[in-house]
C-alpha cells in the first residue's frame, strides 16, 4: 500500500529563474550550511549545463517521533532526499525526487514539473509514499506524506529568500 502526495507551488518569478536556482550547486551548499546544526548534511551532488543531481541528508532525533513511529525504528534514523533536474527548455523543466530512510522502511519517489505560466511559474510534484511495516505502515504513511508536503512548502520559501540575496 503507497500513500499518493501531490504538491504545487506558484511562484511569481519565471521558470527560468527557479530552475537556475535549483540546479545551482551554491544554493544547495548554502542549505546544507544552513542546516548543518540540525543534523543536515550534503550526500551527493552532481551538476551538469543546466541539470543537477543532489541528495540531503538529515538525521533525525527519534525522541521527537511519535510512539507509533519508534515502536518500528532499528537503529539511527537518517533520510536521505534527492532531486534530479533536467535542463530547461521553452519554459519547461522535468525532473524527479525520492525519500529513503534507514532505521525504518520508507521509500518516496515522484514527478516535478516545472512551467511558466502569465503570472511567473508553477512546480508542481507528484509520487507516492510506501511504508513496508504491516499493519501500521498506512498510518506512518499519511504522517511522512504530511512531512514531505510541509518540506516541499519550505522549499518554495528557501527558493524565492535565495533569489532575492542573490539576484
Amino acid at each position: 500500500m503507497s500513500r499518493r502526495i501531490e504538491f504545487t507551488a506558484n511562484y511569481s518569478l519565471p521558470a527560468e529563474i527557479v530552475h537556475r536556482t535549483l540546479v545551482d550547486g551554491r544554493f544547495w551548499n548554502q542549505r546544507v550550511e544552513n542546516g548543518a546544526d540540525k543534523g543536515l548534511t550534503l550526500d551527493h551532488l552532481t551538476t551538469g549545463e543546466g541539470t543537477i543531481d543532489v541528495g540531503l541528508a538529515q538525521a533525525i532525533d527519534t525522541s521527537q517521533l511519535p510512539s507509533l513511529v519508534t515502536k518500528v525504528i532499528k537503529g539511527d534514523v537518517a533520510i536521505v532526499r534527492g532531486e534530479v533536474w533536467g535542463p530547461l527548455v521553452d519554459g519547461k523543466a522535468e525532473g524527479t525526487f525520492s525519500a529513503v530512510a534507514t532505521g525504518i522502511p520508507i521509500n518516496a519517489s515522484g514527478t516535478a514539473s516545472l512551467v511558466d505560466t502569465p503570472e511567473g511559474s508553477t512546480l508542481r510534484i507528484e509520487g507516492d509514499v510506501d511504508v513496508n511495516v504491516k499493519l501500521i505502515g498506512g498510518a506512518i504513511e499519511g504522517m511522512v506524506a504530511d512531512q514531505i508536503l510541509g518540506i516541499l512548502g519550505r522549499d518554495q520559501e528557501v527558493v524565492e529568500e535565495w533569489v532575492a540575496a542573490n539576484a
